[in-house]
């Protein structure tokens, strides 16, 4: 039986992981589903790409406060649980799935008060708890209030093993209620990616150079400023490098002045927001990651079904994906050993081949978003 009414409940529509998977899960909808996402904040950048997917996408616009001003943000936790809960019982939703921190909150207690038959939250990435002090009293209220919020849910699912570990070890989730889906991308779609030589011009590269891609928000977690050191050593002994990175965020004008002062910025483009990665993918010769913590990583697995040889650093969530033979790992913050691996694929072609090959076989078989979604239309049903 077929889920008729779904609701997803998002924080916002920005670029980001859990959006994406969102995305590619709307897409999978069977015949005769209704399927609405609910934005509680303004963000609304991807709505396109929902609207196009035939999404009705609800955004409730409103700004979120700090918890520091209790009275505007207790303003904002009811207007948002008062909305959802209206939009639970006009759409009479059947399922309620729920995706990031206040999405979480407001959509569980919401979907509760409405009496929707089966609430879910997709737990995203392994980290649940803001960085506090050892012994601040937030931490032990946050836990709390976790473990019996998770407990209203009918299913927990995690979106990778280390998640799952966390969600058993901390809060005390067991299944049934406890399920692990891994992400997923549409594998067929990004194996016909083809090079586009404008494309690597734009990112700076020529037909002979070799094309680095990392795909990421600039912030603390992607480490960018990683790849840019290794680049800068790994230029010496191999000249046609190029890197090109795909996203924004906070770093953005530290990242462009330490390619200034590392003498690599003519090597670098930083191509801000991007609705072809695909493209981009396509068009590159290999892929790094040098995040410090991945949940499971969907331009991680597009950059496998596309079949690109990686390097990546050697985390919970990348060996989740990747098998021996299927990348190059590198410790996290380890610039020179990124910088070798660089060295390594761009002389060695054949052996990148391999790995891009390897990397598109484990793609087929473990991370194709029907099977995705399927698993979580089984539990919707």
């Amino acid at each position: 039986m077929v889920a008729r009414a779904v609701l997803h409940v998002i924080d916002a529509l920005n670029v980001g992981g859990a959006q994406e998977l969102l995305l590619l899960l709307t897409r999978q909808a069977p015949p005769g589903q209704r399927v609405t996402v609910c934005v509680l904040q303004p963000d609304l950048a991807l709505q396109e790409r929902f609207a196009a997917a035939g999404v009705d996408v609800v955004g409730l616009g409103r700004k979120r406060p700090p918890i520091l001003s209790p009275l505007r943000f207790a303003d904002y936790l009811f207007g948002c649980l008062r909305d959802v809960l209206c939009l639970c019982r006009r759409l009479k939703a059947d399922v309620v799935n729920c995706h990031l921190a206040d999405a979480e909150l407001i959509g569980i207690l919401a979907a509760r008060l409405a009496g929707v038959r089966n609430i879910l939250v997709t737990v995203h990435n392994p980290i649940l708890f803001h960085e506090r002090p050892v012994g601040d009293p937030r931490n032990l209220l946050h836990r709390i209030s976790l473990i019996v919020l998770f407990r209203l849910a009918h299913r927990v699912v995690a979106v990778s093993r280390e998640t799952e570990g966390v969600l058993r070890q901390t809060l005390g989730l067991t299944p049934p209620r406890l399920v692990c889906i891994p992400n997923g991308v549409d594998v067929v779609h990004f194996a016909a990616m083809v090079p586009s030589a404008s494309l690597r011009r734009e990112c700076g590269a020529g037909p002979d150079d070799f094309l680095i891609l990392n795909i990421g928000r600039l912030e603390s977690q992607k480490r960018q400023d990683i790849l840019l050191a290794s680049l800068a050593q790994a230029l010496a002994s191999q000249p046609q490098l190029r890197l090109c990175v795909a996203g924004t965020g906070s770093l953005a004008g530290a990242l462009a002045g330490q390619a200034q002062e590392l003498g690599v910025a003519d090597k670098v483009k930083f191509l801000g927001v991007r609705n072809d990665i695909d493209d981009l993918l396509g068009s590159a010769d290999m892929v790094a990651v040098a995040s410090t913590w991945e949940g499971t990583s969907l331009s991680l697995m597009e950059s496998m079904a596309a079949g690109k040889p990686i390097v990546a650093t050697d985390i919970p969530g990348n060996r989740e994906l990747l098998d021996a033979g299927q990348a190059l790992l590198v410790p996290p913050g380890d610039a020179p050993a990124m910088a070798r691996a660089f060295i390594r694929l761009a002389a060695d072609r054949a052996l990148a081949q391999t790995l891009g090959q390897a990397a598109r076989s484990k793609a087929r078989q473990s991370f194709d978003i029907r099977v995705v979604a399927n698993a979580y239309q089984a539990m919707w049903a």
